[in-house]
């Protein structure tokens, strides 16, 4: 099971502290560190420990082996997610320290402070881990653990508790209790020891320590020992109460749990096989939305995602039937220009979070349309691998040195790309004697990636928009603008290897 753990999840492997630790105490107390007075079959009972453990140990590094192997030819990938989350080194200064760390999870188990995990996925945000009724015994739990810690039942356990702890204490964004479920058992152990001391010492052990007055005082406070009762019977109503009314009840699960994205999937995934449908600005690898189409036949395949905060596609002649976009608006506060794309396009449908606030629309362009939209100046180009420019907008209105330049290119496919091609546009000053150097420029897949070439349709428009900075010493004065692309293997197009001087701009 040791073994086993190390598969599952990396906090598991801090199990074996956990165990060695057990270990090196039950070895303790059975013997096998013995005085030389200490009888021949003590040892012997000692020593038959010790070989156990090896076997034990043995066995699991058995079972780990084939994982060994693994991290020993990969090593990035064995410090990977742990040095991501690390709050020690070079990523201390980000986040809490180490002490601070320790302090928040010590504090969720104090339910009068409002120090829980804030993030809705994993608890009502802020909220204690145990509630008041649950957090007393436990703390009577740990008091009684530390009392009797020289015995292994009690010591194992406060030893589980702060080894399991520890992934959390180690990590950013503490309390984060997704990284310390391990210690659920410890807990719940030492919430059960302290109920156990309110019933025993209450109701039974506290009498006796006087013989005379035992059956009278007994009888007294035997009531008290029901306390433990009523302690586990209120914790466990108000725990259903916090996360099955409270915490199910919570607006922002509809964002954490990702219930629009699931609700869009579902009705994508219900469509027509010929309906065209596409989604900004979420991709269709997201996992939510990749779940929610597996009822899809494979046949019908996905929506055409992108991100329309850089990139739209359309149809760039009369479209032969309905086109469906799926604007997650929340998100994607760009793609309000479909209205001045398609006109005629209507509001198909509205998808609204808990408390009433939009969160996503779908736009229907009707059969037969023509999008109105046209570039400001208009070219046609043949680029190569199936791509002609068709022109491209420059926002030079009041542009300035160290502010932003806007352009957005239109693509046309006329055949779809065969590679992944990066898109460069470049800003380029002439100097006296004829000579040019780039001054500012950007080089991306187009949509920052999210609709590369190789996904392109014949038959599109492709709206491609780049931000270029402009450094803030760049003076005044006339710029050439240069684009054009290139693949992995740096082959350019268009092929010869010319520049593609689409425009100048100037900066006041």
């Amino acid at each position: 099971m040791l073994a086993l753990g190390f598969y599952t999840y990396q906090a598991a492997w801090l199990l074996p502290l956990a165990i060695a630790s057990a270990w090196f105490i039950l070895w303790r107390q059975d013997g096998a560190i013995s005085p030389a007075t200490q009888a021949h079959e003590e040892k012997r009972r000692g020593w038959r420990f010790v070989r156990g453990g090896a076997i034990a140990a043995m066995t699991a590094g058995v079972l780990l082996l084939p994982l060994a192997i693994f991290f020993f030819e990969h090593p990035a990938l064995f410090i990977l997610r742990p040095a991501q989350i690390v709050t020690t080194g070079a990523a201390a200064a980000t986040h809490q320290s180490l002490s601070e760390s320790a302090l928040a999870y010590l504090l969720m188990f104090v339910p009068l402070v409002q120090a829980g995990d804030l993030d809705p996925r994993r608890n009502i945000p802020g909220v204690a881990a145990l509630n008041l009724w649950q957090a007393i015994p436990f703390w009577l739990g740990v008091g009684v653990a530390l009392w009797r810690i020289r015995r292994p039942a009690y010591s194992i356990m406060l030893v589980a508790l702060v080894v399991m702890l520890l992934p959390g204490v180690l990590s950013e964004y503490a309390p984060h209790y997704h990284r310390v479920l391990g210690a659920a058992a410890p807990v719940a152990l030492l919430g059960g020891v302290g109920l156990d001391w309110i019933w025993r010492w209450w109701g039974e052990g506290r009498g006796a320590r006087n013989a005379e007055s035992a059956p009278l005082r007994t009888a007294r406070l035997a009531w008290v020992g029901w306390l433990s009762a009523v302690l586990l019977v209120a914790g466990a109503f108000v725990a259903a109460r916090d996360y099955f009314v409270r915490w199910a009840a919570l607006p922002d699960l509809f964002y954490a749990f990702d219930v629009g994205l699931w609700t869009i999937g579902q009705e994508i995934a219900s469509q027509p096989a010929d309906a065209v449908l596409y989604l900004t600005p979420r991709s269709a690898e997201h996992p939510t939305l990749a779940f929610a189409w597996t009822t899809r036949p494979e046949s019908h395949g996905p929506p055409v995602t992108f991100d329309g905060r850089r990139i739209f596609p359309l149809t760039a002649a009369s479209n032969p039937q309905p086109e469906h976009y799926v604007v997650i608006e929340d998100e994607d506060f760009r793609t309000l220009l479909l209205p001045e794309l398609f006109p005629t396009a209507v509001l198909a449908d509205e998808l609204r979070d808990r408390e009433g606030d939009l969160y996503a629309r779908t736009y229907t362009r009707p059969a037969a349309s023509l999008p109105q939209r046209a570039p400001s100046v208009p070219t046609s180009r043949e680029i190569g691998d199936g791509i002609r420019l068709a022109g491209y907008d420059a926002q030079t209105a009041a542009l300035e040195s160290g502010k932003m330049l806007y352009v957005q290119l239109y693509w046309d496919a006329i055949t779809t790309p065969t590679q992944q091609w990066t898109v460069f546009i470049h800003l380029l000053a002439e100097d006296a004697a004829g000579n040019t150097t780039q001054v500012a420029g950007v080089d991306s897949l187009p949509g920052a990636g999210s609709l590369p070439a190789a996904r392109w349709q014949p038959g599109w428009r492709i709206l491609d928009e780049y931000q270029i900075p402009l450094p803030a010493a760049l003076p005044a004065g006339d710029y050439a603008l240069e684009i054009g692309l290139y693949n992995e293997q740096n082959e350019r197009l268009p092929a010869d290897g010319s520049a593609l001087w689409i425009g100048e701009v100037s900066l006041d």
